[in-house]
């Protein structure tokens, strides 16, 4: 099994640092090119499964990639965005992390999501795979979030949650190609670690 995965286009939110909700995430000129782009890269790939984001922002990326492929898109809730809560559709630069409670880990706004909350939806989602695709030979793409992109693919690398959020760069619709060939999971440790290309 074979999982390519793509961060949404870039958003007018993006650029202002606005903390963007399920509501937010305008795609602005920019990333209408980036979709473009990466809809090109991937034009030729031989796509058996698609997962997206249910939010608009993948929504309208993964539409933008299907139109070469015409493939029924598995739109889910699992694989959003860390949800932020109370500072959602604020700016960045007026908020404190530092503030809350808890451990880098642990840490949440009212009514939002912690990063340990996040990485157990994406290894759920990537459990769902396994136990659905994962003997069989299939190329699956997924269209989901930075953040969510990084506590993903640093799990299945080993990295610590903190060490993914920063040292991962995840660029708007760049493909990244993880290869499951060969892996086995015991329990929620990964025994061999993927072949994983950036």
């Amino acid at each position: 099994m074979e999982i390519i995965f793509v961060r949404h286009a870039e958003t007018k939110n993006n650029v202002d640092g606005t903390i963007q909700g399920p509501e937010h995430g305008d795609i602005n000129e920019k990333g209408e090119k980036e979709i473009e782009k990466v809809s090109e890269i991937l034009k030729d790939e031989k796509i058996d499964i698609f997962y997206s984001s249910d939010i608009p922002r993948c929504k309208i990326t993964s539409e933008g990639i299907n139109k070469f492929h015409g493939l029924d898109i598995n739109f889910t809730k699992l694989i959003r965005e860390k949800y932020n809560g109370d500072w959602t559709g604020k700016n960045y630069k007026d908020v404190s992390w530092d503030q809350l409670e808890g451990t880098f880990e642990t840490k949440k706004v009212n009514n939002g999501e912690s990063l340990i909350e996040v990485k157990t939806r994406a290894r759920e989602f990537i459990k769902e795979l396994l136990n659905k695709y994962g003997e069989k030979n299939k190329k699956i793409l997924v269209v989901s979030h930075g953040a969510f992109l990084k506590i993903l693919i640093g799990d299945l690398l080993g990295m610590e949650i903190k060490n993914s959020i920063f040292n991962l760069k995840i660029n708007h619709c760049s493909p990244i190609r993880v290869n499951f060939s060969d892996m086995v999971f015991e329990n929620k440790d990964h025994k061999n670690v993927p072949s994983v290309s950036l």
